[in-house]
């Protein structure tokens, strides 16, 4: 993953066109990135203030001259956690826009906090990798504060399992949503 959406577009394509050269001389895909996504919260990956959706026409020329094997688009999300009162809302025109001129692979950054129906609309339209990262997350501190409101509780083993446990559920259920059970021998 290269990621210089913060840049200029004629510097971003060119980092990332030299990125490209260099991993796929030894094999590497490279994931690009067009548009910039926001940003939530501390906790998440650096975002921008407010997001610039990724533009079809700059994305034709983006593909042909990095030649990234996939690119994350900007279609609406944030990285983090939304705060209460804010509800990711995709473009799914956009998508579905972009999905028609781009062949390669589409990817979801900021995918957490969405509604499941929206994120079934995005892998219907083209998205075929969600960054979920703030869900598996929050799953992991929720199960670990109940954990640990029994007092008596202090020993490692029995407080990191069922923790673990509850990410394995969430992230199962991603993978349900993201249409990707049993797909792993793809890649």
């Amino acid at each position: 993953m290269i990621d210089g959406s913060m840049l200029p577009f004629e510097e971003n394509k060119a980092v990332t066109k030299k990125v490209a050269l260099a991993a796929h001389a030894v094999g590497i895909s490279v994931e690009g990135e067009l548009g910039t996504i926001g940003q939530n919260d501390s906790y998440g990956e650096v975002g921008a203030a407010e997001i610039i959706y990724t533009n079809p026409k700059d994305a034709i020329e983006f593909m042909k001259e990095t030649k990234v094997d996939s690119l994350a688009v900007a279609i609406g999300t944030s990285h983090g956690l939304y705060p209460a009162g804010l509800t990711p809302k995709l473009k799914i025109d956009l998508l579905q826009e972009l999905n028609k001129v781009i062949k390669e692979p589409l990817v979801l950054h900021g995918g957490s906090s969405n509604p499941d129906s929206e994120i079934a609309e995005g892998v219907k339209n083209g998205i075929n990798k969600i960054n979920i990262s703030s869900d598996i997350k929050v799953t992991y501190q929720d199960e670990m504060r109940r954990v640990l409101s029994n007092p008596k509780l202090r020993e490692p083993n029995a407080i990191q399992p069922p923790c673990v446990n509850a990410m394995k559920v969430t992230a199962a259920h991603k993978i349900d949503l993201f249409q990707s059970t049993g797909k792993a021998s793809l890649y």
